[in-house]
């Protein structure tokens, strides 16, 4: 195996040392000699006795306890078989044949030659002793003398030896010839299974080669092969270490090359597939130098990987004591073909989880690309000393850096120094740079402080497009052990979901540990911004004070986040577009994972007319999982929109850089610019919202509180920006019934609308921009019936269009058509055109019958719903046939004809009560008959009653008047005014109506009746008894004292008494 190159840095002078003389009297000059020295030393010591029997004799002396056969004993050659030194049941040192071969020198006689035959040598390592058994006498002599190699020649086959250790058995065998001091060679094997300490074995140790000598110095080539090394947690499959090792002729010193390779390296954190490079090694009694080259390739480490990390450097031991308790190492360490575990970017991914559209997610971003760029493929370098000095260790590093694949530095340390002991790290100092490559420049220094070690660092601006972050200042301070605490501030602007942040400055300090996990702000921090836009709202040069909440620490991250703030009264001015805007709370309580709470929010934006009001009494949220929580004790006020909501509550969340609110519940009130609401508070379930940058979409289903009707669903939409907004409104099915009226919904149809029955489909749209507003909208019904003041009406039926649907004004001309109308007396088949105005001013511009032959007409008239007043319906008749209107009112009794045309005055007080003032019906030309075509009811009138029924029951007249008057709610007068009146057909004449017909007759006749349908039930009753049925059972009728009266009746004058009686 190839021998690395020898170094000049590793030749050093060979000298003396006393305590290696020893140690290699006793390890190399037995292991290269001792089966000779043993089986021929005593030829070598006493020359001059080897001629005789001299073996005997000097093993006596020694002590030491032998038995042999002498097989033949010559001048020139001595034999000897079957040696055994020690106890025979367990000897040191076994011998087939030993063959000594002498010669006489200038000196004498001399043993020329030994040659040993099947040697077998038993010894033991204890306590750092080295012991032969019955050999030691022969072997540690004690003589000051330099240990050297005997100068005779020798013969080994099939030698061996066993040592025994505190470090485990190693088996040896040896065989080779030559001079012993100079020219010998020879093959050395050696195997040690298991050898090592606790904790630290080989389960295999093997060593083969080629062991010479020359110039009385011995040496050693060969490969030393280690299989399962296991030491501390590490491991090694398969170690080969070529040897080439040269000790000093006096055993002072050695010079070594080693070619070393390995496989299957592998810790608890690291891992290589393979190992390989040389080491030097030069020792002698100034010390010990080893040179080294080592790599190791293919590493694999919890962080990630290395294609190849190697160590180049030299390790310095001065002479005295151990060689490894004082000294220096100088090197470097390279790494190459870096990659970053995958664990590394999980969690950077991780990290960036929820802060999509926030500043720190285009940051991260890019740090992280940059990250990747620099440590893909990257490799570093470091120059390194270490310093030993018996229990304390010093380490230097003069620089160390970082670089990219193509050779950019990103990080770089300089000046690092630290002491290193069994505690650990102390007195660490030195500087650290990073940058390039998309990454943050940070420069950082670190010292040795009161307590521990301190760092201060600084990060100059990071800018990823808009965003952007800082730390001007940041300083770490280790404390009680393995603490830090930290105090700094940092400054960053950028992107926000919904909006920006600029020039914020967050001051913060804390402290971390094993023990006690993150701590951040045990004490009150300004956070201050110059700039905060969200959702369309600026805000300008604000200040928020965050304070530790009942003694917590703002933030404690250990087995998990706890966030825990609040603020005192928040006062927040700015702009939402171009209007100004204002956010006041009474307090804000920051908390993770519990829920994080605002109490007493208030909202204005906007100026005068435009201005949007919003609060809520409370705000909760939670970040645990997701942003969300609910609201309550809400209000919501857009000034130029007359509604108001009130009692607004409600769940929210925040994802996607989207404010969504569900299941939203309020109340929709009116809110008029002068007098009472026009439409009763509308309660609202279910309802949604979302505010998605700046545009708002809302839903929400309006339902009358009592009765739970649906009146209107309504959909909103609104920019926050352009305050342009709009809302559709849509009635899909408001029923009227006996279990919901107008009144119900609205106060204008108090008095004017009840016992409604129908269905109103419609719907609208509001749309503002700014302070203008407009809406418009249609709402129809195919058939409504309902009661008013002047009578039921039935089957309404048309499409009504607002051109202002918030103040409720209809397009001019509306119609609508009436199936019938029954005022005192049924129409049918009307129609009514009209308009309406601020909701409240009614223009009737027409309503019209067919009306018994004719039309009824109310004349146009203007009615405001808005105060009490006076209103008066008059009512024209045009051409009403008088035969149409006996049959229509049933009475079948009377004949009647004629056309008249006429005036109804129905007029109602500011307090409602209805009354009929100066209504009048005339006769057209020409006049007409008025006929009784019946039976007489009752059968004896008298003989003048007789005569004068017979004579008048068919009248013409030639004009005819009917005047009404009086009270709807109370009593009416009907006077009849016949003029001109003569006998009809199918009367009786005589001299006497003859006589009678030639005089100017009038008849005038008053009738008291309660409403128009009295008046005809008079009439009828004339010739129908039991039309009217029993008086008592109606309650018309009482018995006093045996006798009728009257009931007790309510009567309401038609007008005061007067002096005299009426006609």
């Amino acid at each position: 195996m190839a021998v690395a190159e020898t170094h000049d840095e590793t030749s050093l002078p060979v000298g003396r040392n006393r305590r290696w003389l020893r140690l290699w009297r006793t390890r190399i000059g037995l292991g290269g000699a001792a089966l000779a020295l043993a089986a021929g030393g005593a030829a070598w010591l006493d020359r001059d006795r080897i001629a005789g029997n001299f073996l005997d004799d000097y093993l006596k002396e020694s002590g030491v306890r032998a038995s042999y056969r002498i097989l033949a004993i010559g001048p020139r050659t001595q034999v000897i078989e079957d040696l055994v030194v020690g106890d025979p049941a367990r000897p040191d040192l076994t011998a087939r044949r030993l063959v000594v071969e002498l010669g006489v020198g200038w000196a004498g006689p001399e043993v020329r030659r030994v040659r040993v035959d099947g040697a077998r040598l038993y010894g033991s390592y204890a306590g750092d002793k080295l012991s032969l058994g019955a050999l030691d006498p022969l072997v540690f002599t004690g003589s000051d003398a330099p240990p050297a190699l005997p100068a005779i020649d020798l013969v080994l086959n099939d030698a061996r030896a066993l040592l025994e250790s505190d470090y485990g058995a190693v088996g040896v065998k040896l065989e080779g010839h030559g001079r012993l001091d100079d020219g010998f060679a020879g093959t050395l094997a050696a195997t040690a299974p298991g050898i090592g300490i606790a904790g630290c074995k080989a389960g295999t140790a093997t060593l083969f080669g080629k062991l010479s000598t020359a110039g009385g110095a011995p040496q050693f080539n060969g490969p030393l092969r280690l299989s399962q090394l296991d030491c501390g947690g590490a491991s090694v499959t398969r170690a080969d270490i070529g040897t080439r090792l040269a000790l000093a002729r006096d055993f002072a010193g050695a010079e070594g090359d080693f070619r070393l390779e390995a496989s299957g390296i592998r810790s608890d954190t690291l891992a290589g597939e393979g190992l390989e490079g040389t080491a030097r090694l030069a020792w002698s009694d100034k010390g010990l130098v080893i040179a080294h080259d080592v790599a190791l390739a293919d590493v694999t480490a919890p962080q990630g990987r290395l294609a190849r990390l190697a160590a180049k450097g030299t390790w310095r031991s001065s002479a005295g004591g151990s060689l490894a308790a004082r000294g220096e190492w100088q090197g470097d360490f390279r790494g190459e073909g870096l990659r970053a575990d995958a664990a590394l970017w999980e969690t950077l991914a991780t990290a960036g989880h929820g802060l999509e559209g926030t500043l720190l997610a285009p940051l991260l971003g890019q740090a992280r690309g940059g990250l990747s760029q620099a440590l893909d493929g990257a490799s570093f370098r470091a120059e390194a000393i270490l310093r030993r000095k018996d229990a304390s260790t010093a380490l230097i590093v003069p620089e160390g850096s970082l670089s990219t694949r193509t050779g950019e530095r990103v990080l770089a340390l300089s000046q690092i120094s630290a002491g290193l002991t069994g505690e650990g790290l102390s007195g660490l100092r030195g500087n650290i740079l990073v940058g390039g490559a998309g990454l943050p420049n940070i420069n950082g220094r670190m010292e040795q402080a009161r307590g521990g070690w301190g760092l201060r660092l600084a990060m100059a601006e990071y800018r990823a497009g808009a965003n952007r972050i800082s730390i001007p200042r940041l300083t770490v301070r280790q404390e009680g052990g393995d603490g830090l605490r930290f105090d700094g501030v940092a400054t960053a602007s950028g992107e926000l979901p919904g909006g920006a942040l600029d020039g914020l400055e967050l001051p913060f300090e804390g402290r971390w540990s094993a023990a006690g996990g993150l701590v951040v702000g045990n004490r009150c921090m300004p956070l201050k911004f110059r700039a905060l836009a969200l959702s369309g709202l600026e805000l300008a040069g604000q200040q928020v004070t965050l304070c530790p909440e009942d003694g917590s620490p703002l933030l404690a991250y250990r087995d998990g986040l706890r966030v825990a703030a609040r603020t005192g009264p928040l006062e927040l001015a700015g702009r939402l577009g171009d209007t100004p805007a204002q956010l006041a709370a009474g307090g804000a309580w920051l908390r993770y994972p519990a829920p994080f709470a605002l109490e007493d929010v208030a909202i204005r934006m906007g100026e005068a007319d435009s201005e949007v009001r919003l609060a809520a009494a409370k705000i909760t949220g939670s970040l645990a999982q997701g942003i969300g929580g609910a609201f309550s004790g809400g209000t919501a006020r857009l000034v130029a929109l007359p509604f108001d909501l009130d009692r607004v509550s409600g769940e929210w969340t925040f994802a996607d850089g989207a404010l969504r609110l569900v299941e939203g519940a309020f109340t929709l009130s009116d809110r008029p610019p002068e007098g009472p609401a026009r439409f009763v508070p509308l309660a609202a379930r279910g309802a949604t919202m979302t505010l998605s940058d700046t545009a708002i979409d809302a839903r929400a289903r309006l339902n009358h509180p009592a009765s739970d009707r649906l009146v209107a669903q309504v959909t909103v939409s609104h920019d926050l920006e352009s305050a342009a907004g709009g809302a559709r409104l849509t009635v899909p099915s408001l029923v009227f019934d006996k279990g919901f009226q107008p009144e119900e919904l609205s106060y204008l149809a108090e008095d004017l609308i009840v016992f409604a029955d129908g269905t109103i489909t419609g719907e609208g749209r509001i749309d503002w921009r700014g302070e203008e507003i407009t809406s418009s909208g249609r709402f129809a019904s195919d058939g409504f019936d309902f009661a008013a003041p002047f009578g039921p009406v039935r089957g309404l039926k048309g499409e009504v269009v607002f051109t202002d649907l918030v103040n409720l004004t209809t397009a001019p001309d509306q119609l609508l058509t009436i199936d019938a109308i029954n005022p005192g007396v049924e129409v049918l088949d009307g129609t009514v055109r009209f308009d309406l105005s601020e909701g409240t001013l009614l223009s009737l511009r027409d309503a019209r019958f067919p009306f018994m032959g004719g039309q009824l007409v109310l004349r146009p008239l203007k009615l405001d719903f808005s105060r009490p007043e006076e209103r008066r319906y008059v009512f024209d008749i045009v051409g009403l046939d008088a035969a149409r209107f006996v049959a229509q009112m049933e009475l079948t009794n009377i004949g009647a004809s004629g056309t008249f045309d006429g005036t109804v005055p129905i007029i109602f007080d500011a307090e409602s009560n209805g009354r009929i003032e100066r209504g009048e019906l005339r006769s057209r030309e020409g006049g007409g008959n008025v006929a009784y075509i019946g039976e007489l009811t009752y059968e004896d009138l008298g003989a003048m009653g007789n005569f004068a029924f017979a004579a008048l029951r068919s009248l013409d007249y030639r004009k005819m008047s009917v005047g009404l008057n009086g009270s709807l709610g109370g009593e009416i007068i009907t006077n009849f005014d016949f003029d001109g009146v003569r006998q009809g057909v199918g009367t009786s004449r005589n001299f006497i109506t003859r006589r009678i017909a030639r005089l100017p007759i009038r008849f005038r006749i008053n009738v008291r009746s309660e409403n128009f349908y009295e008046l005809s039930t008079m009439v009828r009753s004339f010739w129908d008894v039991d039309y009217l049925g029993n008086p008592v059972d109606r309650g018309l009728l009482k018995a006093e004292n045996g006798r009728f009266v009257p009931a007790d009746t309510l009567r309401i004058p038609v007008q005061p008494p007067e002096s005299e009686d009426q006609p």
